[in-house]
This record gives structure tokens, C-alpha cells and sequence, in this order.
């Protein structure tokens, strides 16, 4: 198992942090729950992906001027390709398990690349898919598929928006919830 340096470890937290923020800040405008990201700095490694999982589930310190994290109660899939595999972790929190599991989340891909699961709990999972240049499998195409299926899978269990719902910004709700706008 290759050894990362700090600098690429703090890049993968930093770019979870980043992440995280975001995808909590989309719930906040949405209440979608479930995200799918491509992390670049985590170069196809699961040791690097924990760290961007870690870095996008630390609670926010309100105080600090650039805020990270927050995304601990939402369902997430990071993936990230190398030159021979796509590394993917895969973090559905307790309360939200009773929509969407983890195994089955990755499962809507995995037979697809034969992929390999390397770590399961019941809130995570850790999945391989080895690249076959041979047969044409390259690492960058396969996260991308790989992010399609999982999101045709988000879709079919109705987590996903429609973009013709026009009712996402409806002025009534906004102030029922206190949103001034």
C-alpha cells in the first residue's frame, strides 16, 4: 500500500471539506440527500478517499473564516480514478438507511466493471474497479459511468429532482420554511 505524503493527504481533506460544504449547502437550498462527486486530488487511492470522507463529515467550525465540512447527515459516493483503477467510498449516514443502503447504492455499478468491494460496515463502502486498458476500461471513463449508474439508481428510487419541477422554488413554500426572498 503506497504511503501519502501529508501534502497529499491534506489536499484530499481539504478538497472533502470543500466538497462537503457544498453538497451541505445544496441540501439546505434543496433537501436533496444523496450526492455522487468526482474527487480529483484523491488519485484512485481508498486511503485518500477516507481522508476527503473525513474532511466532508467534520462538523463546521462556525468561527473559521473558510468553512468546511457538514456533510455528516447526507448520503455521499466519492470517486476517484488513477491511471489503473477507480477507488470509490461510499457513506449513507444511520437515518438515512432506511432509503438507500451503501452495498446497494455501489451495487448499481459494480457488475458492470467487475468491481470489488474491499470494506463494508453498515454505514460504508469501499469498492475497487480495476481498469483494463486491453479491453478498453480506462479509469477516467469508469468513474464517469460508474457516477451515471449510480445517479440512474438515485433516480429510479426518486431521490433525484426532475428539472422540470417547478415547484423547487415555489415563493409560498420559501416562507412557509422562513426563507425571505
Amino acid at each position: 500500500m503506497p504511503e501519502f505524503t501529508e501534502k497529499q493527504i491534506k489536499a484530499a481533506k481539504k478538497e472533502g471539506g470543500k466538497k462537503g460544504q457544498d453538497i451541505a449547502g445544496l441540501y439546505d437550498m434543496g433537501g436533496i440527500s444523496y450526492y455522487q462527486l468526482s474527487m480529483e486530488s484523491c488519485e484512485g487511492s481508498l486511503e485518500l478517499l477516507q481522508h476527503a470522507l473525513d474532511g466532508a463529515n467534520v462538523e463546521v467550525d462556525e468561527k473559521a473564516e473558510d468553512r468546511k465540512g457538514g456533510a455528516g447527515h447526507l448520503g455521499k459516493m466519492f470517486l476517484s480514478a488513477s491511471d489503473s483503477q477507480v477507488a470509490v467510498i461510499c457513506h449513507v449516514p444511520k437515518d438515512r438507511l432506511e432509503v438507500v443502503k451503501p452495498k446497494e447504492w455501489v451495487e448499481s455499478f459494480l457488475s458492470v466493471f467487475d468491481g470489488k468491494i474491499v470494506e463494508e460496515s453498515e454505514e460504508v463502502v469501499k469498492v475497487v474497479l480495476p481498469g483494463d486498458k486491453e479491453n478498453e476500461r480506462f479509469p477516467l471513463k469508469m468513474r464517469d459511468e460508474a457516477i451515471n449508474l449510480g445517479f440512474a439508481y438515485l433516480c429510479k428510487k426518486g431521490l433525484v429532482r426532475d428539472d422540470d419541477d417547478d415547484d423547487m422554488l415555489d415563493g409560498e413554500a420559501l416562507e412557509d420554511a422562513g426563507i425571505e426572498w
